[in-house]
């Protein structure tokens, strides 16, 4: 991923989540943060790479 803003659908498309699955983790807060520019509601590519950085140090403790 190399773009500043990502749609929901790029993000899901880039990661293999469905929107479904996306919108669940959002509502239990594991998901990305979002903003909104003007209408569209985009992820930044900082609040990926820091979702990124988080969802794995939470994988390394379940993994091992």
């Amino acid at each position: 991923m190399t773009k500043d803003f990502y749609s929901i659908s790029q993000f899901c498309e880039a990661v293999g989540f469905s929107r479904g699955t996306f919108y669940n983790l959002a509502k239990i807060g594991k998901a990305p943060r979002v903003m909104r520019i003007g209408r569209r509601v985009v992820i930044s590519a900082e609040s990926v790479e820091q979702w990124r950085r988080a969802t794995e140090a939470t994988s390394v403790g379940e993994v091992a």
